[in-house]
Parts: structure tokens; sequence; C-alpha cells
């Protein structure tokens, strides 16, 4: 079978939801195809080439885009098969023949091989959208197959004291021990973790560094969700790899219970770590049963600092009983904590988002607040309880996608962004102290942002 597979965007990194994949098909006979469109244009020849279409859909913004795929393909090509694969799959409103979520591989190559085969590898067929199937048993994956996709320069890059260094994306483990009300992985994994065989990841590391890299992300959503696992990876890298770098994502709530890793994660060359702090109000973190508290999150800027870890927190400032007064706690919070400079603009305009199966949309927090299901927007629809708030986060949104696609500087745009809060909370807030930029990607998009115009537009379908 001559399968094609698409990725719309994955947070600025090669696409690892490609190279995974194609690596399990390739390895059972069939010829695969792949295309980035971040950095690629899917052309007409590559259409009619392909005998089916999977896309990928890790995340609400590669979602959203992924949906423009599907209709150009039907356009351009009907009668087509298209699935979606991915943690996104049964949120789409797209019209395709299969969607495979959790651990895609098996129900991926049985699509590819047979009309309907996906039963044969334990997927659990549930009472969602058309053709959804979940498989979340153990696979047998493979070492991705990064052949074929565009190189590193092509995508973001690690910025470090004043330099660049070219950056690769691994994963040591899929979905996640915990159930964040308002994250997708929940919704899928249900509390369940599956880890990618050690000298799998580790070969997959090698051959980024082969291709150039000289930092690699574990792009896992919580790295410490199995230490034992995570930490012989890390340190069998750092032991092969001396002069790469790592970053990882680990929950405030992890760095505090395993706190006496950290020192062993830096020896290890962890050169930052991204948290999801997501609020100051300890209300709205209970809430979101994150399992920390604005303590704990002083707590772990203390632990990462001393261990010499650099922390990037991420937020989620924006809920439906958000006052303009939170966001003007949020910058006192970071110009408190010398966390000006780790702080990415576009966090500060990330409104909450809640797809169709979401932990939230029953919590009775929520529910008063819910307005139908935006099918376009893959959300349901919410008001803010406070119109002061709506309007500023139309401007903060505006400050953030503005300075994403002109690449202004992170301190302007945060400086703007205070003073807007400033004037619309009526909260005196003074000019942030000198802060030195952290380590970063150079991709500042996150997975739970919604795309802006310029991303929706620099989708290239259909040429040659």
């Amino acid at each position: 079978m001559d399968v094609l597979l698409i990725s719309t965007y994955e947070l600025g990194r090669q696409p690892l939801h490609l190279a995974s994949p194609a690596a399990s098909l390739r390895r059972a006979g069939h010829q695969v195809r792949t295309v980035d469109l971040a950095v690629e244009d899917l052309s007409d020849e590559m259409i009619q080439w392909a005998e089916r279409v999977a896309i990928a859909v890790p995340m609400h913004t590669a979602t959203r885009m992924a949906d423009q795929v599907v209709g150009a393909l039907a356009g351009a090509r009907p009668g087509l098969p298209v699935a979606l694969y991915g943690l996104y799959s049964g949120v789409s409103g797209a019209d395709v023949d299969a969607r495979f979520e959790g651990e895609y591989e098996p129900g991926l190559l049985d699509w590819a091989s047979t009309e309907a085969g996906s039963e044969s590898h334990g997927t659990e067929k549930g009472s969602g959208p058309k053709g959804l199937s979940r498989h979340l048993g153990r696979s047998d994956l493979e070492v991705p197959d990064r052949i074929g996709l565009p190189p590193l320069d092509d995508y973001a890059r690690l910025e470090v004291n004043g330099t660049t260094r070219l950056a690769g994306a691994v994963e040591a483990s899929h979905g996640c021990r915990h159930r964040c009300r308002h994250c997708p992985i929940p919704a899928v994994y249900d509390g369940r973790i599956r880890v990618v065989p050690q000298g799998h990841v580790v070969d997959d590391i090698s051959n980024l560094v082969a291709a150039g890299a000289t930092h690699i992300t574990f792009g896992d959503a919580d790295f410490l969700n199995a230490p034992p696992h995570s930490l012989s990876i890390i340190e069998r890298a750092h032991e092969m790899y001396p002069e790469v770098t790592f970053d990882a994502t680990i929950k405030v709530e992890h760095l505090i219970d395993h706190r006496s890793l950290l020192p062993r994660l830096a020896d290890a060359n962890l050169l930052f770590i991204v948290s999801a702090f997501e609020t100051v109000d300890d209300e709205t973190l209970a809430i979101l049963d994150k399992g920390h508290q604005l303590a704990d999150m002083s707590r772990v800027v203390q632990l990462t600092r001393e261990a010499g870890i650099h922390l990037r927190p991420t937020w989620l400032p924006f809920l439906p009983w958000t006052e303009p007064s939170d966001l003007a706690d949020i910058f006192t919070f970071l110009d408190r904590h010398d966390l000006v400079g780790a702080t990415d603009p576009v966090q500060i305009a990330i409104k909450l988002l809640i797809p169709r199966g979401s932990l939230l949309e029953d919590h009775p927090a929520i529910t008063p607040h819910l307005d139908g299901y935006d099918e376009a927007a893959l959300s349901w629809r919410w008001d803010f309880a406070d119109p002061e708030t709506a309007l500023l986060h139309e401007e903060l949104e505006a400050i953030a996608a503005n300075a994403s696609d002109c690449g202004q500087e992170t301190a302007l745009t945060l400086n703007e962004m205070r003073e807007a809060v400033a004037r619309i909370s009526g909260i005196a807030l003074e000019p942030f102290r000198e802060s030195s930029p952290a380590p970063r990607l150079t991709e500042s998009w996150y997975c739970c942002a919604e795309p802006t115009g310029a991303q929706a537009a620099a989708l290239q379908i259909g040429r040659r």
C-alpha cells in the first residue's frame, strides 16, 4: 500500500508523529512518504500517488489545521481514504474513514493493510465519532524512521546565551499517570502510561545527534511519570553524548516528590524544565485537579535553581471566572520570582479550551458557563463572567499573535502585556526588574494555544 503521512504542526519540532508510524509501516512492507505542512508543501503529485492518507493530530492546533487538510483532500481527490491518528483524533469533526487514538501504530498498520482489521490488535471501539478506535495496550514499537523528513535546520532551535543550536525531540513514554481535568491526555489514557523501550529512545537520540542535534527535547507529557525508566535513558544518553543538553516537561507535584533526583538530572545535562503552573489561584488549581498550590510553585522555583536547572513555567490564565486582577497577580509572581525571562508571551494569553470528552465537561464549576459546542473551534463555547476580562484577553491575544508572527523580542512583548493588564485591572504594576533570558526553544507557540491566522495561512496544499 502507498501511504502518505501528513503532519500539520508539531510545536516547531521535526515530527515524531511521522517518524514513528513510518517505521512500523515500512517494516511491514508499505511504501511511505511523509510531508510536514509546517515547512513543506503538499503537492498534487503526492495526493495522486497515495492510496491512503493518514494525518497526525497530536494537539489542538494541529487538529484545527488538519481539518482544513481533510477538506482540501476531499476536493482534490474524492474517495481517497483518509484517517486521523493521535490524541485529538476523536475530537476532530472532519469526515474521515478511520481514527486512531492512544497507541495508534497497530491500528494504523491494520488500516493500511486491510479494509477493516483494527480489532485484531485489541482496539477498543467506542461510541465516539465515526470510525474511532482506541488502543491502550502495549505495542511493538519501532525506532522512529526519520528518513525523508525535512532536516533539523528547518525547525526550532535551542537558544541559550545568545547562541542557537540544532534541536531534536524524542519521547520516553506516552500518556500520563495523572488526570488533570483540563488536559486532553486523561480523556484518552485515563491515568495510564506506556513506556517506549530504552534502546529505541537512545537509538533515536543517536540518529538525531548524527543529524546535527546538540539538544534534545523529551516530549513526554511528564518525564517523571516513570522515574527509573526516564533516568536510565537520560543518563545513558549523557554518557554517550556528554556535550548534548536536554529539556523535559515535569509536574510541580513530581518536582517536589522527586526533588532528590534533580541533582542527577542536572548532572545529565538537563538544561531546563517546562512545568505547568497554570495560575496563582489555589481555588482554580483545585478545580483543575493540578495536585499543587501556589506555595508549591514557589518551592519548585527554589528547588530547580538550587539544582542548577532553569525553569520555564506554562500558564492557563483565562477561565470563565478570571478577573483582570488575576492576571496582575501572575505578573507579580513572575517578577517576584525572576521568571519574566523564562516566560513565552503566548502563555499569558491562553484561554481554556474544553474539547469533546474533556474531564471538565460536567464539572459543576464549568457547566454553568457552557453555551454549546463549537465544531469549528473544537471546544465548548463559554463567556467570561467579567466583560473587562474579555477585553483584556482579546488585547493580550492580539499582542501575542503579532509578536509571534513578526518575531518581536520577548521582553518587549511582555511589557506591552503588563501595561495592558495594569490599565484594564487598575492595579499599578511596576516595570519588570531586569531578567536574564532563560534557555528556550525558538518556537514559542504551545499545544493548548489556538492557531494564528498566519499558521493557518501557511498551509500549502495541492501545489507542485
